[in-house]
């Protein structure tokens, strides 16, 4: 491969990323990244942090500076999905908003990339399904590229560029601030549910969920809504960021 990563996410101010081989993915997890490209063998899944700042921004301060950073990411996959191709490899990447998949009652994006980066060792998900990094905490927005390039092919394989190195497994002390400060009680022991967050109920009340539900599962009707997806997008704002702002990892090492 021609194109250096490490450059490219440097010059394009990317945080951290990592390089993950789909065979190490949980099979659910394979087959999705499948379905995206069938001839995919690897998930380039990179991350940008929101600065601590933001969060004492007010909330449409902060909805403003994630949206930036969403389109920086997304700018930087098309980007990245763009040059590989262009060298021969196919690629193609990760849709920022839709589509999305229902799986057990629950909503999920099209590949799972916090279960990709906890697996690439940029991190580990927390109570809160939140992937919390040891540089960033639980403050990392993440995307990715699927590609067919073998991780072993080339001198890059393994490695995980963070400036601490490898973190160690279970960064999440289980201490269930995120499930105690969710004013929603989205957060519990069985996992997220994603539309009590106060942020999603206001733009999807509770009696409207089943319909939703429904429809998200829907893949022809998904296809016809990804157009409309970053404007309804830039209509919300973040309306509670408890999960994230309790966390004790919440400053990362800008804390230290």
């Amino acid at each position: 491969m021609g194109l250096d990563l490490k450059t490219f996410f440097t010059d394009v101010g990317i945080d951290v990323f990592a390089e993950v081989s789909i065979a190490n993915l949980p099979d659910a997890d394979r087959k999705s990244v499948v379905q995206m490209l069938p001839s995919a063998r690897s998930v380039i899944v990179f991350g940008k942090a929101v600065p601590v700042q933001a969060y004492r921004m007010t909330s449409r301060e902060q909805t403003r500076v994630m949206l930036r950073i969403a389109r920086d990411l997304d700018n930087s996959a098309k980007l990245l999905a763009r040059l590989l191709n262009m060298e021969g490899t196919p690629a193609f990447s990760v849709p920022l908003y839709l589509p999305v998949r229902v799986q057990d009652g629950r909503v999920h994006g099209v590949v799972r990339l916090k279960k990709v980066a906890e697996v690439g060792r940029l991190g580990s998900i927390g109570i809160s399904s939140i992937l919390l990094s040891p540089l960033y905490g639980p403050r990392l927005l993440l995307l990715g590229v699927v590609t067919n390039l073998s991780v072993s092919e080339h001198e890059l394989s393994g490695e995980i560029h963070a400036s601490t190195g490898t973190p160690g497994p279970g960064l999440c002390s289980g201490c269930g601030r995120c499930v105690t400060v969710c004013p929603g009680g989205a957060v519990g022991p069985d996992g997220v549910e994603w539309f009590r967050c106060r942020t999603i109920r206001t733009w999807v009340p509770p009696s409207f969920v089943p319909a939703v539900k429904w429809l998200l599962g829907l893949q022809m009707l998904l296809k016809f809504a990804t157009p409309f997806a970053p404007w309804i997008a830039r209509m919300a704002s973040v309306r509670c960021s408890l999960c994230v702002t309790q966390c004790p990892l919440f400053e990362g090492v800008e804390g230290t």
